[in-house]
């Protein structure tokens, strides 16, 4: 039986930023059963043409369709056009679709009933003429912002013009602000899976993510938001994410987000988890059929 053909994806500049991450996966997803080629973005070529679709090099060579790809960026058009061409795609082009739109997430997680602060949609019109119904300070976000960036703690109304300067035609959430800005717990997924939780905590401002000087300690859900995890995990067909949650005045979890392309890094340093192997085990459960654990 011939091996299965992977493709581990990057973009130049990302793989630049977590090249050991990657080469973690490339050591362990060359098997028996599987190979896993790292390839870039940036080289790539895609489309449709009378064929069908079509995959090639910037070159012009044209190359043939893995049988499945792990992607580690964000373009859920080439999610889908592979997915169009029968590759299986992880996370799949809906995930990456509802999951980097701020919007289409709380939209979609909305209809769990889970708690989390109320929510508006805004694009540069809307946030110029029209008031919201709660009072500065709230946090205004880019819908496509991830990692911390274009998140920002608006006081007054000079500040929305200045975000609105920065980010030309973009769309925006505007959210009340929580009861306990500044921290926040991320739980990694895998498939079906909590893999691990970690709670970070920001050094000052009111964003916790790690990569933005914030602090990262291991958490211990207890049932009510293991429940709330699961909630979410069985409404969703996750391959690898991250579900952020947020507290309310009580110490309550609050839904926040959902991270497509998550990175394991603050798993990593507060933890013995290995979220590759996981991620690789759930891999071959997939492609033979096996979706769940």
């Amino acid at each position: 039986m011939a091996k299965l053909r992977g493709w581990l994806l990057y973009t130049q500049e990302d793989y630049a930023r977590n090249a050991s991450f990657a080469q973690r996966f490339l050591d362990k997803g060359n098997s028996g059963e599987r190979t896993l080629e790292l390839v870039f973005k940036d080289t790539l070529r895609y489309g449709i043409s009378q064929d069908g679709v079509h995959l090639s090099v910037t070159s012009g060579q044209a190359i043939a369709l893995p049988d499945f790809v792990i992607n580690r960026t964000i373009d859920p058009l080439l999610s889908r056009t592979l997915e169009y061409g029968g590759v299986r795609v992880l996370n799949s082009s809906r995930i990456a679709e509802i999951c980097n739109d701020k919007a289409r997430t709380y939209l979609e997680v909305s209809r769990l009933g889970l708690p989390m602060v109320d929510t508006f949609f805004m694009d540069r019109q809307s946030l110029k003429n029209n008031p919201l119904p709660f009072s500065a300070p709230y946090v205004l976000k880019t819908v496509e912002g991830r990692g911390g960036a274009e998140v920002y703690l608006v006081r007054d109304k000079d500040e929305v013009f200045q975000i609105l300067d920065k980010n030309p035609g973009q769309r925006y959430v505007a959210q009340r602000l929580c009861g306990d800005p500044g921290k926040d717990v991320r739980v990694f997924v895998v498939g079906k899976k909590i893999v691990g939780a970690v709670l970070r905590k920001s050094q000052g401002g009111f964003k916790a993510n790690f990569t933005l000087g914030g602090t990262a300690e291991a958490y211990e859900l207890n049932k009510r938001e293991q429940a709330m995890v699961m909630r979410i995990i069985q409404h969703f067909d996750f391959d690898m994410v991250g579900i952020d949650f947020i507290f309310d005045e009580k110490g309550n979890f609050l839904f926040n987000e959902i991270e497509d392309v998550v990175g394991s890094r603050t798993l990593s340093i507060t933890s013995d988890a290995d979220i590759v192997s996981e991620y690789l085990e759930h891999i071959d459960r997939v492609l033979k059929g096996r979706d769940l654990p």
